[in-house]
Order: structure tokens, then C-alpha cells, then sequence
């Protein structure tokens, strides 16, 4: 057995340009930010807590500490939600050139990746998850929404649009 350690070095520290905000109930990853650059960064709580009553008090309980930042896309993320993956929950990104990455919540790990551009070249715009299951609706400069299976990244039109779609959103509720 092999141990294999990614490693990534940067001439500066890295820069954030957060470009997408997800906030989670996920352990370990209250919140999920997405930058300009690609990358995704997987944030927690800190555990350093001032003394109760004491100054800095609630700045202390609301800190954020970054604890997994993960690349995998060549464009800014535009879109990041939470989804299921083989039963387990999971965090989806969806970058401008219209890649999709799936990531483990608690260690940041790809468990899915699109091997190309989900929308034919097109410019990524929005996305949405499906709340029961391991799909993804995504939209963008093009006039067709396409349904994505994340364990397989399989996709097919799901519907045809008379122009680009800016956002989306999915709801179980029924229909009035």
C-alpha cells in the first residue's frame, strides 16, 4: 500500500475573490464560499471561544476558520449547493465554463467531476439541486436547462428555453 499526499504550492498566498456563498448545516463546513480563481474553500467554526461576557465575545463565536480549499475548476465558481451523492450529502460547484464538481463536506475530496463543459460551451449561469436526489438543473447562455446526475454526470434537456435563464429554483411544494 502507497500513501499519495497532493501537495500545492503558491509563489504568494493564495487570494479569495469569493464569487459564490453557500451556508450549510454540513459538520465541519458551516459555510462554503466559491472564488473568481476556481477554487472552492470549505469552512468551520473555530473552536477558540472568549471568555463568556468578556470583549469580543460574540466576534469570537461567529469565527470562521478555512480548513479545505479545493481545485478543480478553471473558471470562477458561479454556483455552489448542497446534494446528495450515493445516499451520503455532499457540496456541488458549478464553475462559468460550465464544470461541475461534487466534494466531500468533511475532508474536500472530488467524489464526481464533469470530464467537459456541461452546456456545449456556453456560459454557466445558474443552477439548482434537486432536493430527493443526486441531480442538478443547470442553466446558463443557452437556451436549453439540462438535468445533470451527479454519480454518473449523465445529462439531458429538460426543458427549452426562448432565452438564457439568470437563475434558478426548485421547490417540492406543488403547484397552486
Amino acid at each position: 500500500m502507497s500513501l499519495i499526499v497532493p501537495v500545492a504550492a503558491w509563489p504568494a498566498p493564495p487570494q479569495h475573490r469569493v464569487s459564490a456563498l453557500l451556508a450549510t448545516t454540513l459538520d465541519g463546513s458551516e459555510v462554503v464560499s466559491g472564488g473568481e480563481g476556481g477554487e472552492v474553500c470549505l469552512w468551520g467554526s473555530s473552536d477558540e471561544t472568549a471568555p463568556p461576557g468578556g470583549p469580543g465575545d460574540a466576534a469570537a463565536a461567529a469565527a470562521l476558520t478555512p480548513r479545505v480549499i479545493c481545485l478543480g475548476h478553471e473558471a470562477a465558481v458561479v454556483w455552489l449547493g448542497r446534494c446528495m451523492l450515493e445516499g451520503h450529502a455532499a457540496v456541488a460547484s458549478l464553475c462559468a465554463c460550465g464544470h461541475l464538481n461534487v466534494w466531500d463536506p468533511a475532508d474536500g475530496r472530488c467524489l464526481s467531476a464533469s470530464p467537459a463543459p456541461l452546456l456545449g460551451g456556453a456560459v454557466a449561469t445558474a443552477a439548482a439541486a434537486y432536493p430527493a436526489g443526486g441531480d442538478v438543473l443547470l442553466g446558463g447562455e443557452a437556451t436549453a436547462l439540462w438535468r445533470v446526475r451527479l454519480a454518473t454526470m449523465e445529462r439531458h434537456v429538460a426543458a427549452e428555453a426562448e432565452d438564457w435563464c439568470v437563475a434558478l429554483s426548485l421547490s417540492l411544494e406543488p403547484p397552486p
